[in-house]
């Protein structure tokens, strides 16, 4: 039994499952446990007084009585459950504030990771856009250059239809 209330408990005993800290996470002691009582030994003991003569006397010494040292490691037996159940709550409240706390540092990390991916994207955005305008540029001057050679090659076309219509006419 000493080794269920060891200090190493494990760390899954330790945390609730939920992110959010509230009192469904702390561990509660039913209301018909021993250890909801005042804790006060000497409440069985009203029974075992005897007013006779009006006085009142105990019918057996309570230092050797195997009740009371019955009743005894049983209230320190509750002590040291109602102790660690208290340490298991207060673990668990770090727990929540641990992972609180990382939820947040890791919440600003991803923000300021995103923050640096949104500019580097831009950045390319950027760059991306000066090679396609060169390239549009560069483009159009082809097609300049196509559009005037077809009308050059349209112009001589013609020309050289014109002397070949000469060319085939007969002499008169």
């Amino acid at each position: 039994m000493e080794d269920f209330f060891s200090d190493g408990m494990p760390s899954s005993l330790q945390s609730p499952t939920k992110s959010r800290c509230d009192n469904q996470h702390r561990v509660q002691v039913p209301a018909h446990s021993v250890l909801q009582g005042t804790g006060d030994s000497n409440e069985d003991l009203d029974s075992n007084h005897d007013t006779t003569n009006g006085r009142t006397a105990l019918i057996a010494s309570l230092d050797d009585s195997p009740d009371q040292k019955t009743s005894t490691k049983i209230d320190e037996l509750e002590k040291r459950v109602q102790d660690r159940l208290e340490q298991i709550n207060e673990n668990r409240s770090r727990d929540q504030e641990m992972i609180s706390s990382f939820q947040d540092k890791l919440t600003n990390e991803v923000s300021v990771l995103c923050q640096g991916v949104k500019e580097h994207m831009f950045t390319v955005y950027e760059e991306n856009s000066q090679a396609m305008e060169a390239q549009l540029t560069e483009l159009s001057q082809v097609l300049q250059n196509c559009t005037r050679l077809l009308a050059e090659l349209q112009a001589v076309s013609q020309d050289l239809a014109a002397l070949n219509a000469g060319l085939c006419q007969p002499e008169d």
